[in-house]
C-alpha cells in the first residue's frame, strides 16, 4: 500500500475501534462510564493522528497527537488500575517525519509514555493470570504499536533496508496494531452481549 493509503486505513480502523467504547460511554454510568470515555478519547486521538498524516499535517500529527495519544493511553492505564484497586471492576474482565532531531525526541517521549502504559497493563495482566483478559490484550496492542515505531525509525535511518514493494514497514505494523485493537474490542463486546442473552434468554 502507498503511505497515504495506510494512513487512511489506519484512520478508518481506529474509528471502527472507537464505536464500541463511545456506545458504552453513552449506555454506562459512574466509573465504568469514565473508563470507557477515556478509552474512547485515546482511540479518537489516535484516529486524528492518522487523519492528520493522511492530509499531510505531519507536525501536528507526529509532534502533538501521537505523543498525546500515548499520554491518554497511560492515563487510561492508571485509571483502570485505580478502579481495579478499589474493587469496583474485576481486573479479570474487564511517523512521516522530516527532521531527525525533533523526531528522535518526539519518538523517545512517545516510547517512554507507551512503555509506562505497557508496564501498568502487563502488571495487571500478570495479576489476572488470564491471557483472555482485557489488560493482557491491550498489552499486546501496545507492544505491536511500539514495534511499529521502532521499525519506522530503523527504516528511516537506513539501519534496515526494504524493497519499495514492502513500503513503510513501521506504518504497516501500526495499522496491524490498530486493527488488532478494533477486532479485540468488537469481539469482547460481541461475547459480552452473547453472555447476556444466555443469562437472560427473554431479553431481545
Amino acid at each position: 500500500m502507498l503511505e497515504t493509503q495506510l494512513h487512511l486505513v489506519n484512520g478508518v480502523v481506529a474509528l471502527l475501534a472507537a464505536a464500541i467504547p463511545i456506545y458504552l460511554t453513552i449506555r454506562l454510568n459512574n466509573d465504568l462510564r469514565q473508563l470507557t470515555a477515556i478509552l474512547s478519547i485515546f482511540i479518537l486521538v489516535h484516529a486524528v493522528h492518522s487523519w492528520l498524516d493522511f492530509f499531510g499535517f505531519d507536525f501536528l500529527s507526529d509532534g502533538i497527537f501521537e505523543p498525546l495519544s500515548a499520554a491518554v493511553l497511560m492515563f487510561f492505564g492508571i485509571f483502570y488500575y485505580w478502579i481495579a484497586k478499589q474493587k469496583k471492576v474485576s481486573i479479570k474482565r474487564m511517523v512521516i517525519i522530516w527532521s531527525p532531531v525533533p523526531v528522535l525526541f518526539i519518538f523517545l517521549g512517545t516510547i517512554v509514555l507507551l512503555l509506562a502504559a505497557l508496564s501498568i497493563f502487563v502488571w495487571l495482566a500478570a495479576r489476572s493470570k488470564d491471557i483472555r483478559s482485557f489488560q493482557f490484550q491491550i498489552s499486546v496492542f501496545i507492544i505491536i504499536w511500539v514495534l511499529g515505531g521502532i521499525a519506522y525509525i530503523l527504516q528511516d535511518s537506513g539501519t534496515i533496508v526494504v524493497s519499495q514493494l514492502q513500503g513503510d514497514i513501521g506504518l504497516e505494523i501500526n495499522v496491524v496494531s490498530v486493527a488488532f485493537l478494533s477486532i479485540m474490542i468488537w469481539l469482547r463486546f460481541y461475547y459480552s452481549q452473547s453472555r447476556k442473552r444466555t443469562i437472560n434468554p427473554d431479553v431481545k
